[in-house]
């Protein structure tokens, strides 16, 4: 649980991040499908579930040419993704995760975030 301290940093943060035009060195920026813009730090990369989210995102949208990297899920999931990672979690843990999202795999393009878990199909078919 994130004390009220530490969801205010990340709302100053998350202010910051989103004014700036370029991403700071050794970050990337990626938005997600809601349109929250994130800046990410590039060690990122290396972790399993951040490799599975860009994974869906290629499926889904494509290789971005000139626009932006967008991942197919809405920002508090993501918010959620990136503390998990900044806490290293147990390699049980990140392979429950990883299971989660990777059983949003469909045919039908969208996956959305609703609570706990990821559901296949519109995200007007969902109330979150």
């Amino acid at each position: 649980m994130l004390s009220p301290k530490k969801i205010v940093h990340l709302a100053r943060n998350r202010q910051k991040v989103s004014t700036k035009a370029v991403a700071d060195k050794g970050h990337f920026v990626m938005y997600t499908s809601d349109g929250e813009r994130f800046m990410v730090p590039l060690a990122y990369l290396n972790n399993a579930l951040l490799k599975a989210l860009l994974e869906i995102s290629e499926d889904e949208y494509g290789l971005p040419g000139d626009g932006p990297i967008t991942l197919p899920c809405k920002a508090d999931f993501l918010e959620y993704l990136l503390s998990l990672m900044e806490r290293r979690p147990s390699s049980q843990i990140e392979k429950a995760v990883l299971a989660s999202i990777t059983a949003g795999r469909c045919s039908t393009p969208s996956f959305i975030h609703c609570g706990s878990f990821i559901h296949c199909g519109k995200p007007e078919l969902y109330s979150c």
